[in-house]
């Protein structure tokens, strides 16, 4: 009688462990595709910032920064 009932116990935890594990598989699922869906949301975001700033004629960055005043030291040094 014991090892029938130990039987159907292992059959029945083989059951829920295949289940649990089931269930892990379709959330680790999902979310691997939300986190693509999001990393292709930040990537179109980062293009269009790009994109934007492109279309600013003089932003102020370091490198402009630079330019300027190495244009503007060179300006003084002529006159």
């Amino acid at each position: 009688m014991l090892v029938n009932t130990t039987t159907e116990v292992v059959r029945i935890m083989g059951v829920w462990v295949r289940r649990a594990d089931a269930g892990l598989a379709r959330a680790a699922a999902l979310n691997a595709a939300h986190s693509m869906d999001a990393a292709r949301s930040r990537q179109m975001d980062d293009a269009r910032t790009l994109r934007d700033l492109s279309k600013i004629p003089q932003i102020n960055t370091p490198q402009v920064a630079a330019r300027r005043s190495v244009a503007t030291r060179r300006s003084s040094a002529a006159n």
